[in-house]
């Protein structure tokens, strides 16, 4: 889902930290290929702070590539050397901050390898904690590597962006010609090594390696579930549970049908009992969004279209019509027609609606609306 440009532009604005998470394999060099092509791309991003993700194996490695032989400080002097701002930035180092070992669903013990079922639940949970703390964060952006580790950990880090990931984020994969991919001492192109051509047996340059980092579209959800989110304990597996169920029943056919001369409103077969002044305000939405227009800025705008649609439908013959009964002498727009929706929300809880069809059915805060296509809505009377 593409932000719009103005708003992509405010968000950098804001922006005041770039922090890139990576998910690392038996090798170090995802990371050290990723942190090279972001930092010598055309239009460089240099993160403020990195945090690799990995097994307790995958850490030793980590700390013994990178760290304990010096490959890590030679990568920095050569970007150095290329002009790389790097004063402040590419926080990283062989410490617990920088480098997250997958724990077990108990967090008593990390992870040596991702083998069950539950050891995936687990990367999950951990996913979740650790993205939430983030993006929870409006001047942070998170850059994330998903190349790195088992193609089962990739996937659910993706879905974990996909949740809780916002516009401003980025999830990427790093590729790499195919003579270089097998180079276990390979970390980014210049590096130090002794490199032979597989299927040659040539010695190889590491200067003639090639990056290319790719960046993986992701739908960030959180704008379409907000509140799912904001309500949500952080289980990985409860949210995907609860927002499957939600996207599974949007194409459920509710139909809304209302009797103009009775009062009276019904959702998909089920009557719902509305007051005068209740029925007033959903035919008001209904008519408009059978007309296919657009949410009301505000509730507080409404009072003169409420009067219109009430006479227009007044029966002056008749003074037990629901139209003598609509709007007293004094009302307020703002508080009365909010009280009204609460309720119309109410009786279709109580008519066993589930929550996610009633933001369909009834305007909500930021959306005044009802979300139906014009089609499911008829109008009699």
């Amino acid at each position: 889902m593409d932000a719009h440009p103005l708003l992509l532009a405010r968000m950098e604005n804001e922006i005041t930290q770039t922090v890139l998470i990576s998910l690392v394999g038996a090798t170090p060099a995802v990371l050290a290929e990723t942190v090279w092509s972001l930092a010598t791309k055309s239009d460089p991003v240099i993160p403020d702070r990195i945090i690799a993700l990995t097994t307790a194996p995958g850490a030793l490695q980590l700390k013994d590539k990178l760290f304990k032989d010096g490959h890590w400080e030679r990568m920095l002097a050569e970007l150095r050397k290329k002009g790389v701002p790097l004063d402040g930035k590419l926080k990283f180092g062989p410490i617990a901050d920088s480098i997250r070992v997958f724990p077990d669903l108990t967090r008593a013990r990390e992870l040596d390898d991702i083998r069950s079922l539950e050891d995936n639940e687990a990367i999950a949970e951990f996913f979740m904690e650790l993205i939430r703390g983030f993006t929870e964060n409006d001047n942070v952006r998170l850059i994330v590597s998903i190349a790195g580790g088992r193609k089962t950990t990739s996937a659910l880090l993706h879905s974990v962006m996909t949740l809780l990931g916002r516009a401003q984020d980025q999830i990427n994969h790093i590729l790499i010609n195919d003579e270089w991919i097998y180079q276990k001492d390979f970390l980014y192109p210049g590096c130090t090594g002794e490199f032979v051509d597989r299927e040659t047996g040539l010695r190889l340059s590491s200067s003639d390696a090639r990056l290319e980092l790719v960046e993986v579209p992701f739908v960030p959800l959180r704008y379409l579930f907000k509140r799912d989110l904001e309500r949500s304990a952080g289980s990985f597996v409860e949210l995907m549970n609860q927002l499957r169920t939600r996207t599974i029943n949007v194409d459920d056919d509710l139909i809304v049908q209302l009797d103009t001369s009775r009062g009276g409103l019904s959702v998909t077969g089920r009557d719902i009992s509305l007051s005068a002044n209740e029925f007033l305000l959903y035919l008001f939405f209904a008519i408009r969004a059978k007309d296919g227009k657009p949410p009301v800025e505000s509730y507080g705008t409404l009072g003169e279209d409420l009067k219109d649609l009430k006479a227009e439908h007044l029966a002056p013959d008749n003074f037990g019509h629901w139209s003598h009964q609509a709007l007293g002498s004094q009302f307020d727009a703002g508080e009365d027609l909010r009280k009204w929706a609460s309720n119309i929300r109410a009786k279709l809880k109580r008519t066993e609606f589930d929550s996610f069809q009633i933001d369909r059915l009834v305007p909500r805060g930021g959306h005044l609306a009802i979300d139906l296509p014009p089609e499911k809505i008829q109008i009699d009377g």
